[in-house]
């Protein structure tokens, strides 16, 4: 019993050191994906902006486990705005409630490229402004909206650039695959699954120091 309470105390105590908060804009561009049966998502919609948040907890050494969300939209072309949206900013938002599994692929107290997988729920939808605009009406019913609560999934690669012991930057490039498909609301020759390329750039704050005393000697001289 005083090992395990020992091993719970050291953990309890541990906690703090294995936490850090990413916050990250980034863009976000459609890839793939079918609007219509007469176009493609991309072609109706500009490149997106998005401002994410989360939290980070280390499990090992070279393993993270991050939960986030982040905010994003696109803006639809003004050429391609249906008509009782022209005088509005019409935007397919998507916000991200995401679960990621994050392994370095090197250990360095310098630079440490990674990779991460993971997925979440995406409540999307089209609206007619990218804030607490109104929710479109769905193509094959009026009384129905243009949005849905869909499984999200990524998969990328990133950088993580450690100038300091406490806060380091990020580069990361994800692709999302939204399983948006819905026929029965949307059409079977209408919105189906999309995909995603988001790049973001970060900053962290880690609550542990990520560089040994000699190293963080050695930065400072």
């Amino acid at each position: 019993m005083l090992v395990a309470a020992a091993a719970s105390g050291s953990i309890a105590g541990d906690l703090p050191d294995r936490l850090s908060v990413r916050l990250d804009p980034g863009t976000l561009f459609s890839l793939h994906g079918r609007y219509s049966a007469s176009y493609d998502l991309k072609e109706m919609v500009l490149a997106g902006a998005g401002l994410g948040i989360s939290l980070r907890y280390r499990l090992h050494s070279a393993i993270f486990l991050e939960v986030g969300y982040s905010y994003n939209w696109m803006f639809i072309k003004k050429d391609m705005r249906p008509s009782a949206y022209l005088a509005d900013k019409p935007a397919l938002v998507l916000p991200m409630y995401t679960l990621n599994g994050t392994v370095l692929m090197s250990q360095s107290e310098s630079l440490r490229p990674y990779f991460t997988l993971g997925g979440g729920l995406c409540p999307w939808r089209f609206a007619s402004e990218a804030f607490r605009g109104d929710i479109w009406p769905a193509p094959l019913d009026s009384d129905d909206t243009f949005s849905k609560n869909s499984l999200i999934l990524n998969a990328g690669l990133g950088l993580e650039i450690i100038p300091w012991s406490r806060v380091s930057f990020v580069v990361e490039a994800k692709y999302h695959l939204l399983f948006s498909k819905d026929e029965a609301r949307f059409g079977t020759e209408g919105f189906n699954n999309q995909g995603f390329l988001g790049v973001r750039l970060g900053i962290v704050y880690s609550f542990g120091p990520q560089k040994s005393p000699a190293q963080e000697e050695e930065g400072g001289e």
